[in-house]
């Protein structure tokens, strides 16, 4: 599976909704939610399960994504604020148990990984 720094992928894609449209619109707005990730103490952020056929580049100027994986410090003061961060999310955007992002969560974070998604 491909993945790809977030905001390095987010600066060379002209697509201007790279990122989960419904929920960010312009790809600048995805971009200040992954700096603000990395003011956290996110020691990376990728994109992963990018949808990238020729067709949505030509319509579209670019790869779409619905998800990010952050890799999470040791830091346990700032891995919880980042782990507080994704809880408040997740709740505004009404993502519930059941949806899989949670669950996958569950099995991740003694990974260190965190990852959102919106779909």
């Amino acid at each position: 599976m491909k993945t790809f720094e977030a905001l390095e992928w987010f600066k060379n894609n002209n697509n201007q909704s790279a990122l989960a449209s419904d929920r960010f619109g312009e790809t600048v707005n995805a971009v200040k939610f992954a700096e603000k990730l990395y003011e956290l103490g996110a020691i990376k952020i990728d994109v992963i399960g990018i949808l990238d056929e020729p067709e949505r580049i030509e319509d579209e100027g670019g790869p779409y994504d619905t998800s990010l994986i952050v890799n999470l410090p040791q830091d346990n003061e700032k891995r919880n604020k980042i782990i507080e961060f994704y809880k408040k999310e997740m709740e505004e955007q009404e993502i519930e148990e059941g949806e899989g992002i949670l669950e996958w969560n569950e099995s991740k974070l003694n990974e260190d990984k965190l990852g959102f998604s919106w779909s």
